[in-house]
C-alpha cells in the first residue's frame, strides 16, 4: 500500500462549507428508523428484510452492487463462549479450594489461569477461525461501489447491518468481563506464588475474608455463562446508525465521485455472531486490495445518545493500534468543523468489523461509542442524537474528499 503522510492529505484549498454541505441528516434518519423497525437477529426474517433494504437503496443509488453469500455458525455465540467462561469459571473455583485447602497443587490451576486469560485477551484471532470454519446457515454481504475517475485505489465506509439482544445490561456484561480477567490474573499469579511457597515448606493459613475474595473470578465467569442472545432489540444505535451513515454517504458519493479513490459502501451481515461478514470480505477480497492504496472506515454506533463522538484508538492486550493517519485526519477534519473525538480503547469483551483489517496490516480504524442501551429493547429511536448523526456523516464526506484530495497517482 502506498505511504499516505497526512500533511499531504489535508488540504488546505478545500473550505468547511464545502466539505459538509450535500450530507442530508432527514435522508440518514428515513435509512435509521426504516431499519430500526426489523429485529435483525443473524438468521431471522428481520435480517433478510433488512438485506433486501439495503440491496434495494443501492441499486436505486445507481452503484454498482453485489450481494456476497457466506456460511456460518451461531455456535461460537450460543456455545463456545458459554464454555469457555464455564470453563474459566470451572478453574477458578477449583483453585479456591486448593487456595483454601493450602496445597502446592494449587500451582496447577494457577498456570491454567494464566494461559487461558493471555488466550482470552487474543479473542478477535478466534473470530477469524469461527468465520474461515463456517458453517450450515446463510447470510450475505451487501457491496456498493462509486467508482472514482481515475480508481487509483479505493477507501471504504462499512457497517453491520444485523442486531442482537442479550440477557445482561451491557455495561453489567462489560463489568463482569472486566473485572472478570483481572481478578483471575491476580488470583492466578497468587496460586503460582503461594503454591511454590507451600512446596518450600512455608505454611500460611487461608483464612475465610481471603478464601470469599478467590471466589470472585469463579462467580463473574459462571454469571457470564447466562448471558443468553435473542432478538429483541431494534438496533437503533447498533448499527442502524452506522448503516444510515454509509448509504447517505453512498448517496452523496454516487451524485459526485471521487477523483482518485473507488468508494465501497460495505453492509456486513452477522457481526453479532464473531465480525463474521467482515471477515469473510477480508479473506476473499485481501490480495486484490493490496494491489493499490486501501483505506476502512467502519462505523459501529458511530455516536453516543448523549451526542459525543469517538475513535476507537486500540484494542486487545497487549494494544493493537487502529491507523494513526486515519485518526490524526478525522480529528483534523472534525476540528475545523469545531467538533472533538474521544479516544476509546477496546481491552476485552468487546469487538467490532475493522478490528480483523487491522490486523491484517489494513489502514483502518473505527468510530465506536459506549452506551449501555445496546443489546437490549432499549436500544430504540428515540436514543438516536440527530445533531451527532449529522455531525458523523459530515465529518465522514470531509475524510473521504481529503483522502482523495490528497492522493495522487504514482504517490509512493
Amino acid at each position: 500500500m502506498a505511504d499516505l503522510s497526512i500533511n499531504s492529505v489535508l488540504v488546505s484549498a478545500v473550505k468547511g462549507d464545502a466539505l459538509n454541505q450535500d450530507f442530508d441528516v432527514s435522508k440518514a434518519y428515513e435509512h435509521l428508523k426504516t431499519l430500526a423497525s426489523m429485529r435483525r437477529l443473524p438468521g431471522t426474517p428481520g435480517e433478510r428484510e433488512a438485506r433486501s433494504y439495503i440491496l434495494r437503496v443501492c441499486r436505486e443509488m445507481g452503484l454498482e452492487t453485489v450481494e456476497e453469500e457466506f456460511c456460518y455458525s451461531r455456535k461460537p455465540l450460543t456455545l463456545f463462549l458459554p464454555l469457555i467462561c464455564f470453563g474459566l469459571g470451572t478453574i477458578s473455583l477449583c483453585g479456591s479450594i486448593l487456595f483454601k485447602l493450602f496445597t502446592p497443587w494449587m500451582i496447577v490451576p494457577g498456570f491454567m489461569l494464566l494461559f487461558f486469560i493471555y488466550m482470552g485477551f487474543k479473542w478477535a484471532s478466534a473470530f477469524e477461525y469461527f468465520a474461515r470454519k463456517g458453517g450450515s446457515e446463510k447470510s450475505a454481504n451487501i457491496i456498493a461501489v462509486a467508482k472514482s475517475k481515475k480508481s487509483v485505489g479505493s477507501v471504504m465506509v462499512s457497517a453491520h447491518y444485523d442486531s442482537k439482544s442479550q440477557l445482561m445490561p451491557v455495561a453489567l456484561r462489560a463489568a463482569l468481563f472486566v473485572v472478570g480477567f483481572i481478578s483471575a490474573l491476580l488470583f492466578s499469579l497468587a496460586l503460582v506464588i503461594i503454591g511454590f511457597l507451600g512446596a518450600s515448606g512455608r505454611n500460611i493459613t487461608i483464612n475465610i475474608p481471603y478464601f470469599a475474595v478467590s471466589l470472585v473470578p469463579a462467580i463473574c465467569f459462571f454469571v457470564l455463562v447466562f448471558n443468553f442472545t435473542s432478538n429483541k432489540s431494534t438496533g437503533a444505535l447498533d448499527n442502524a446508525s452506522g448503516e444510515a451513515v454509509i448509504l447517505e454517504v453512498g448517496r452523496v458519493l454516487s451524485d459526485s465521485p471521487l477523483e482518485n479513490l473507488d468508494l465501497i459502501i460495505a453492509s456486513f451481515g452477522c457481526e453479532e455472531v464473531g465480525l463474521v461478514g467482515s471477515i469473510k470480505y477480508l479473506i476473499a477480497h485481501e490480495e486484490e486490495l493490496k494491489k493499490s492504496p486501501f483505506f476502512m472506515l467502519n462505523f459501529d454506533m458511530p455516536f453516543s445518545p448523549d451526542g459525543k463522538l469517538y475513535l476507537n484508538t486500540g484494542f486487545e492486550i497487549p494494544p493493537r493500534r487502529t491507523s494513526s493517519k486515519l485518526n490524526e485526519l478525522a480529528r483534523s477534519v472534525a476540528g475545523k468543523m469545531g467538533i472533538s473525538f474521544h479516544n476509546l480503547f477496546m481491552p476485552v469483551g468487546a469487538a467490532a468489523d475493522h478490528m480483523p483489517w487491522v490486523k491484517h496490516f489494513f489502514e483502518a480504524t473505527g468510530f465506536v461509542s459506549p452506551t449501555t442501551y445496546v443489546h437490549s429493547r432499549r436500544d430504540s429511536i428515540s436514543k438516536i442524537n440527530t445533531d451527532a448523526l449529522e455531525k458523523i456523516g459530515k465529518i465522514t464526506l470531509g475524510i473521504l474528499r481529503e483522502l482523495d484530495g490528497g492522493y495522487s497517482e504514482g504517490q509512493e
